[in-house]
């Protein structure tokens, strides 16, 4: 016979200590979880702002090509230099870092597609800022007729900045381009 009064102890023991390490597995297993789908909600918020300021820039860049003339740029010297989302910045000043990007505000131009086209929290705007006229003789400028040689007349150059936001309004992306077009 064997006696096992000193072992009586050593079965719940063990039990207990695999139950609390599965405990602690689940758990640490569960937050894993947790923080991916936080990851992957924030990189689809970052991915549908980017995507929403792009949509802002190609339209800014669609509005600039149809102009006709460049007249709703307010003059240099002209008080204020930006209006409704027309800035002159041919002084170096950056006035994008100014501009109040809250909803209703005149500071920007509101896109054409909606946060509800784009499945966004707030649509799209842009600014955009007339920032050099650049003379064809002060250099070999050739930007809209590649393999041509150059143009007698100027270019205009513009700063287009577009902000967009993703799914909620805290998440947003400002892309900036610098564009060029006979003036």
């Amino acid at each position: 016979m064997i006696n096992s009064t000193g072992q009586q102890g050593i079965v719940l023991f063990l039990t207990l200590t695999i139950l609390l390490l599965m405990t602690v597995s689940g758990v640490a297993s569960i937050r894993i979880a947790m923080m991916q789908e936080h990851l992957s909600r924030n990189y689809r918020d970052v991915s549908m702002a980017f995507q929403s300021a792009e949509s802002a820039i190609l339209e800014a860049e669609r509005f600039l090509e149809a102009a006709e003339d460049f007249n709703n740029f307010p003059e240099e010297g002209e008080s204020p230099e930006c209006f409704n989302g027309l800035c002159n910045s041919r002084d170096g000043t950056e006035r994008f870092s100014t501009v109040d990007w809250s909803q209703g505000s005149d500071d920007y131009i509101p896109a054409a597609v909606t946060a509800s086209d784009l499945g966004t929290a707030l649509g799209p705007g842009y600014v955009i800022e007339h920032v050099a006229r650049v003379s064809s003789d002060q250099g070999s400028l050739n930007i809209t007729n590649v393999g041509e040689e150059g143009f007698s007349g100027y270019v205009c150059i513009f700063r287009i900045t577009a902000r967009g936001s993703g799914g909620t309004d805290q998440s947003h992306a400002m892309i900036q381009v610098m564009y060029g077009r006979r003036c």
